[in-house]
């Protein structure tokens, strides 16, 4: 068993792969043990806390249900965007216009969320963008994050079955079932995704690392890696800080 704790010597600690000075965002993983157990609690806990408010502008042309979103100052949802609730946008976030939020989303500050953009079960640190053409499903996205054109998140086994997390503990590979079918991607801060990257379901992706365009990534991506294309599907390399 892994050591949990703020002390950090969890490997897979929510700490390790997020700042999380937003208070939610802190509230959300407060209890988390290991960070890919964050996803299974986004709807419980937006229930929770969720207070239907609309500070931001909402544009003409807009829907967004009756009494199931809050929305931030600062923020605005453009024409053509469908928010179904519970939804929680943070403060000085752009949704443009043809986004559709599913529910049970949350997306933090200074965010953006760009057309023809599809989620749902998703929570969304700060200045995130996420800019045209994405589908992100059951998935927790951390700060400072550019998923590039028609990066998406999977997160459903052709098989159905559980989706099983594996990790290198100790030298070894080890697996974490997480007791749920449908299960995208943990994405660390600081990481940048280019155009028409395809995460599968389960993976676990560090810190500050490069994803190139054209490729599926799947397992976990240690912190400051490179992933692109080569004779395999892809390969690692550890980047240079």
């Amino acid at each position: 068993m892994i050591k949990a704790g703020r002390d950090n010597t969890n490997p897979y600690s929510p700490q390790v792969f997020f700042d999380l000075d937003n208070a939610l965002a802190a509230e959300f993983f407060e209890d988390i043990v290991y960070v890919w157990d964050a996803v299974a609690i986004v709807p419980p806990f937006i229930e929770k806390v969720f207070k239907p408010q609309v500070k931001g502008e909402v544009e003409e042309g807009a829907w967004l249900e009756p009494g199931l979103v809050s929305l931030g100052e600062g923020s605005r949802v453009e024409r053509g965007s469908i928010i179904r609730g519970p939804t929680i946008i943070g403060r000085n976030t752009v949704i443009r216009s043809g986004v559709y939020m599913r529910g049970h989303v949350v997306i933090g500050d200074e965010c953006l969320i760009g057309w023809s953009t599809e989620m749902r079960h998703t929570f969304v640190l700060n200045k995130t963008r996420i800019p045209h053409s994405n589908a992100v499903f059951t998935s927790i996205v951390g700060n400072r994050i550019n998923l590039a054109g028609r990066v998406s998140t999977a997160n459903y086994r052709l098989d159905g079955k559980e989706i099983v997390i594996r990790v290198p503990v100790g030298g070894k590979m080890a697996s974490f079932p997480t007791g749920q079918t449908l299960f995208g991607a943990i994405i660390g801060d600081d990481t940048q995704m280019a155009g028409n990257a395809l995460i599968q379901p389960g993976t676990i992706i560090g810190r500050r690392c490069l994803i190139y365009p054209h490729i599926d990534v799947s397992g976990y991506i240690p912190h400051d890696s490179i992933v692109k294309r080569k004779a395999r599907p892809f390969h690692i390399i550890p980047r240079k800080r």
